[in-house]
């Protein structure tokens, strides 16, 4: 009897531990994501892991409001990677069991199933690391987006903070870097450059797309759709 209280006692300070860090977590993340709704983040923990453990340099980063952006370029963004952006609430449930039929089969993590929301929420808040605590930790906070701040806003971060290559985030700072110009300046073949590599900017740049078969595939499709 005493034994069995006493791993019961173990099991609620474990429980407690683990409910307490989820609370300390989920209060984090969504203070931070209310800021985000008025301030820019001045840095993520993406752009803090390419330094340290790539020692990628952090380029000076140039701002562009989503109102500058091309509509056209944004529905670039949208149609290649999250055609459903403004309906769903986060995630594609699709996407979601794809993905995962084609990791189970591959053994291993290799595609995400991910959302523009589930990317920026990876992208301010966590790392590109693949492996399911990640994942979990990408779902709580793409729901604390979803609920505090608008799609608008989340794309125009989203816009401003992936990687477009080694040490460059956001479309400003790399549009400025490959075509020595502003985002708002980009002509149709340069967006659909940019778009296209988003699938490995840190291998390919929007000159060197051709090499890479998952940006001609999306060249592709931008080419017939937009």
């Amino acid at each position: 009897m005493a034994r069995r209280k006493k791993k019961r006692g173990i099991l609620y300070r474990i429980f407690r531990v683990i409910l307490l860090a989820h609370l300390y977590f989920w209060g984090i993340v969504t203070v931070l994501t209310i800021l985000y709704n008025f301030i820019n983040p001045p840095v993520t923990p993406l752009m803090i892991q390419r330094y340290l453990v790539k020692g990628h340099p952090i380029y000076k980063r140039d701002y562009i409001k989503l109102e500058n952006i091309p509509q056209n370029t944004q529905d670039m963004l949208i149609g290649i990677e999250d055609g459903n952006y403004y309906k769903h609430f986060g995630f594609e449930w699709k996407m979601v069991q794809e993905a995962y039929q084609k990791n189970k089969k591959a053994g291993k993590i290799r595609v995400g199933g991910s959302t523009i929301s589930n990317q920026l929420a990876r992208t301010i808040f966590l790392t590109t690391d693949r492996n399911y605590f990640r994942k979990y930790l990408e779902v709580q906070v793409t729901v604390i987006m979803e609920v505090f701040m608008s799609k608008k806003r989340k794309l125009e971060l989203y816009f401003n903070y992936v990687e477009w290559g080694k040490g460059i985030y956001g479309i400003e700072t790399a549009s400025r870097a490959y075509y020595n110009k502003s985002a708002a300046k980009l002509d149709r073949e340069q967006s659909m450059r940019m778009i296209a590599i988003l699938s490995n900017p840190i291998k390919y740049t929007p000159h060197t797309y051709a090499n890479s078969p998952s940006a001609r595939a999306r060249m592709e499709l931008l080419r017939r759709y937009f």
